[in-house]
């Protein structure tokens, strides 16, 4: 029996998301043993609600940006702006542009990251920051304005001229370990955190404490927060998570926020006399 063609992907998506609760599962008993079950009963609210978005995420947004990333890579290519670079990628080899590929992605994504934190764009962003039992999953915890911004590092790599099959590697490296530095786990990777982003270190940045939370906004390596000055990590983190702001409850509430922070009357200043 042959699927529709609509089945197939969703299936895989559905493997991929399973063979990765098992694997975080298998971690969280490794590193908290019995504790790990009382903190997946604490975080299954929460947990729920991200489902939620995830399930949307993939079947409106994940469509939306693929489309719009393969007609602005059409239209770079077809303009050859892209050439320069493909020659270049092409003269390295495989290993060193599939490296450059994922460096230079979370360059991009950190600075991308940065500007989510703006003024501006924060509303939308504090979706993803309004989990306050902070697992693997809640990666997908993202509000469909939110994930619009990661077409930024698709484009920037289009511009560069990475071919696709690195474009891809880099999103999926970023992906995974985006998953992994989510995970409720201690780990600060010790000397290894010079170069590469920690679980601790991404806590941190979702601290309830505003200060601490606009710090560490690489995804893979720390050395872009070292270099631009945000880098925080004193330690495992131990701080309450999530927003100061007030977030109504469910799924629909995170979709109805940053609308009502951006449309919402702005209260007028009281005249003195």
């Amino acid at each position: 029996m042959t699927l529709p063609n609509f089945v197939k992907p969703v299936l895989d998506q559905a493997a991929d998301l399973g063979l990765m609760a098992i694997f975080f599962l298998v971690l969280a008993l490794l590193v908290k043993g019995a504790k790990a079950w009382s903190d997946a009963r604490a975080a299954a609210e929460e947990t729920r609600i991200n489902l939620i978005l995830y399930g949307v995420d993939q079947v409106l947004m994940t469509p939306i940006v693929v489309l719009i990333a393969a007609a602005f890579a059409q239209t770079v290519h077809a303009m050859g702006w892209d050439a320069p670079g493909a020659a270049l990628w092409d003269k390295f080899g495989g290993i060193a542009t599939a490296f450059i590929a994922v460096f230079l992605a979370d360059f991009l994504g950190y600075w991308r990251h940065r500007l989510q934190h703006s003024a501006l764009l924060w509303p939308g962003h504090a979706v993803h920051h309004s989990d306050t039992q902070l697992t693997w999953f809640s990666l997908n915890r993202m509000h469909p304005i939110d994930r619009l911004g990661t077409i930024l590092d698709l484009i920037g790599l289009t511009l560069l001229g990475f071919p696709t099959w690195a474009v891809a590697l880099a999103v999926m490296v970023r992906h995974y370990y985006g998953a992994f530095i989510h995970a409720d786990v201690p780990w600060t990777l010790g000397r290894f955190s010079w170069v590469f982003n920690s679980p601790a270190m991404h806590r941190w940045h979702h601290a309830r404490d505003e200060e601490i939370s606009g710090k560490n906004f690489a995804t893979v390596f720390s050395v872009f927060d070292r270099a631009f000055g945000t880098y925080y990590c004193p330690g495992p983190c131990t701080v309450p998570l999530g927003i100061e702001a007030p977030m109504a409850p469910g799924a629909l509430g995170q979709y109805l926020y940053p609308l009502q922070v951006w449309f919402s009357p702005r209260p007028q200043p009281v005249e003195t006399h």
